[in-house]
């Protein structure tokens, strides 16, 4: 397994998670600009009418570290993004099991996006029992010269997943639709499969050295 570097996302995708489990060390990218229209600030829920973006507002400009981005309070992002998630997913096996733990971290008045992420990634790692060293990057190089495994802005919405070759999908019983949404947030597939939730994940994995 090698070491990973990449910027921290809002309740990463299957895709994104199939890199942290299968990584030996995880630095978190902080110090590069924050742009738009990333997985930094967004995720995708499994609705009645399909994958449903949630999005968090932030306070930024085109120089703002992401470690310096700020959530803008200001909007009901919290009351809207907990909706969301007991209405799409209130009737899953496992939703009794794990609502609160996300609950509690949407209640908190989190100031820096970077700590809302942080805590959501840490959460969604305990609950597959992944126990990896996750470090904060201390600046920003453009050239990583270390054998990281560097894929800064590279998992972005822009993009469909299958041109990226990291995941390939595992299909697990989703709670609408009788057709399979492939790379929703970690969250769609947790209350779906609960402790098999790993193996998908680990099947949704391509082999070692075939990445990118």
């Amino acid at each position: 397994m090698a070491e990973l570097i990449i910027e921290p996302h809002y309740l990463g995708s299957l895709e994104y998670f199939t890199q942290l489990i299968n990584s030996e060390r995880v630095f978190l990218e902080v110090h590069q600009h924050f742009s738009k229209q990333t997985f930094k600030n967004r995720c995708y829920l499994l609705s009645t009418r399909g994958a449903m973006p949630l999005t968090v507002p932030v306070k930024f400009t085109n120089r703002t570290p992401f470690k310096e981005v700020q959530i803008a309070h200001d909007q009901s992002w919290k009351r809207a993004h907990w909706g969301a998630f007991y209405s799409a997913y209130g009737k899953a096996p496992f939703f009794e099991f794990l609502a609160d733990h996300f609950k509690d971290i949407w209640d908190r008045k989190h100031r820096f996006l970077l700590d809302l992420n942080f805590e959501m990634m840490t959460l969604c790692l305990k609950i597959l029992q992944i126990d990896i060293p996750i470090e904060i990057t201390e600046s920003y190089q453009k050239k990583i010269n270390t054998p990281l495994i560097d894929l800064r802005e590279h998992i972005v919405p822009k993009k469909p997943f299958e041109e990226r070759h990291l995941y390939i999908p595992s299909p697990y019983t989703q709670i609408f639709g009788s057709k399979f949404v492939p790379n929703l947030s970690i969250i769609d597939l947790l209350v779906s499969e609960g402790s098999n939730a790993l193996e998908v994940l680990k099947k949704s994995s391509y082999p070692t050295g075939e990445q990118i």
